[in-house]
């Protein structure tokens, strides 16, 4: 098997606190000529959504950090630096929810560079983490897999009551069975190994039964580990990363992710793909 050759931009993203490589199948874009997925007679196969970044648009937290430091590219700053120290809980044995890692973070940094957290900039970065809306291509490539016969579920560091506001929002929560987080059970953030076989095990599937799609190269570098089907959507500033096992798909956009999904093997009904043309 070989390695993907991309580099992962190293100052990735994506947000929120709640407040918040197998070889790579690299996607093609869309063709009309794709033809119809068959029926099959088994359970309906089950995808997991990361969702700030993935099916969100965090961009649209950058006011606040641009009123703080200065710069919008500091929210993608302060993202790495709450994966950091998310994973330093986890790996110390220790826990705090992501509201907590958020907003000790965002001080932390905030005076290292001489800056002021104010009770307002809080009280936004709360308010538009429970507002972000989804990316033009989310609606869409959910429907078409609810279409083709998929369960849909999330897995999700932010605490699940967040998530559900946030979905709700949105207007895509229809969409999910069921919400997942880490603060539920396991209290270990992705992408430690856990945060993977305890969803397999409360759903009931084997790992291997299960996709994991995001845009972030460190979810599916452990989602891959646990023994899922892994995609990679790269949003704006994230690319796969040469480390561990591959994405099994790596996408530009979350419509072919699903198109990829489907023809690949699992879901029931029609391929959504048909009769599609390329943008």
């Amino acid at each position: 098997m070989s390695e993907d050759p991309h580099a992962i931009v190293p100052d990735r993203r994506t947000l929120v606190a709640g407040l918040a490589v197998m070889p790579i199948l690299r996607a093609p874009m869309r063709s009309a000529s794709l033809t119809d997925h068959p029926m099959d007679t088994r359970a309906a196969p089950i995808i997991v959504f990361d969702v700030n970044e993935t099916l969100l648009d965090f961009g649209a937290l950058a006011p606040v950090f641009v009123r703080i430091f200065g710069e919008p590219d500091a929210l993608r700053t302060w993202f790495n630096h709450v994966i950091l120290y998310s994973e330093a809980l986890t790996l110390s044995g220790q826990y705090a929810d992501s509201g907590t890692v958020g907003v000790a973070v965002l001080r932390m940094l905030a005076q290292a560079s001489g800056r002021t957290v104010a009770p307002a900039d809080l009280d936004a970065l709360r308010r538009l983490s429970a507002e972000m809306p989804t990316y033009a291509d989310t609606p869409k490539a959910l429907t078409d897999l609810k279409s083709a016969g998929y369960r849909l579920v999330t897995l999700s560091n932010n605490p699940t009551a967040a998530v559900e506001a946030q979905l709700t929002h949105a207007g895509i929560r229809p969409f999910f069975d069921t919400l997942h987080s880490i603060d539920d059970r396991i209290r270990r953030y992705k992408p430690a190994l856990e945060s993977y076989t305890n969803l397999a095990a409360t759903l009931g599937v084997a790992p291997s039964d299960l996709w994991l799609v995001s845009c972030h190269a460190f979810d599916t570098l452990g989602a891959a580990a646990a023994g899922y089907r892994t995609a990679l959507v790269l949003r704006p500033g994230n690319a796969p990363v040469a480390l561990g096992r591959a994405p099994d798909i790596v996408a530009d956009d979350l419509g072919t992710v699903a198109d990829r999904i489907v023809l690949a093997g699992a879901g029931r009904g029609p391929s959504p793909v048909r009769g599609r043309s390329a943008p």
